[in-house]
């Protein structure tokens, strides 16, 4: 018995199981909370909130059940190979850079928008706020292009490619794409606002 869990252990999905359980004995026996990203998932979906302050559910719908069903097709269609994750790979890391280099963009678009005084209160009050979501989303996308990675990296490494697994990565590839939608509607939202103000 103790010999069939050693054997367990050092083979790839025994360390991977170990890591896992880990990190769950750090997060809730230890409370380190280096690796806990529940505040941005949260603040993420506050964006989904009608004016009432309620959830808007077809919106949540839209951008998370839909890429369900995508997913399910595709591994129909296709399921998970290396060609394919070393194409996702590749273009989630070219995303992630782009996304953290809009994080900037947000900050000093917020900063200046501020300090303009050709701003008046309720322009700069409606940038603000999609700005704010803006930050909060582009956030939840690098968070999802992060595990997007790990799991391909797992995949790539274990050379197993089941279903299950290649159902999420595709799952995750089209939330992550949907929410780019979101994105670029606001960030062009917070543009031709900018540039109606300045034409004013």
């Amino acid at each position: 018995m103790v010999k069939n869990a050693i054997k367990f252990l050092i083979t790839p999905c025994g360390l991977l199981v170990l890591a896992i359980i880990m990190l769950l004995m750090g997060h809730v026996v230890f409370k380190k909370r280096f690796l806990n990203c529940k505040a941005i998932i949260r603040k993420h979906f506050e964006c989904f909130k009608k004016k009432d302050g309620k959830y808007s559910f077809t919106s949540i719908f839209l951008y998370f059940g839909v890429p369900c069903i995508i997913a399910l097709a595709l591994v129909q269609i296709r399921p998970l190979d290396e060609t394919v994750i070393n194409i996702l790979t590749i273009i989630i890391s070219i995303l992630t850079s782009m996304l953290f280099t809009m994080l900037t963009l947000i900050l000093d678009m917020r900063k200046r928008i501020k300090q303009d005084k050709t701003y008046n209160a309720n322009d700069a009050s409606i940038s603000t706020k999609l700005l704010k979501e803006t930050y909060y989303s582009v956030m939840f996308e690098i968070l999802v292009s992060i595990v997007i990675l790990f799991m391909c990296f797992i995949e790539l490494f274990s050379q197993q490619f089941a279903n299950i697994s290649s159902c999420m990565i595709y799952y995750l590839t089209f939330v992550l794409l949907m929410n780019l939608f979101m994105v670029l509607k606001r960030i062009f939202n917070v543009i031709d606002n900018d540039i109606n103000v300045q034409d004013k």
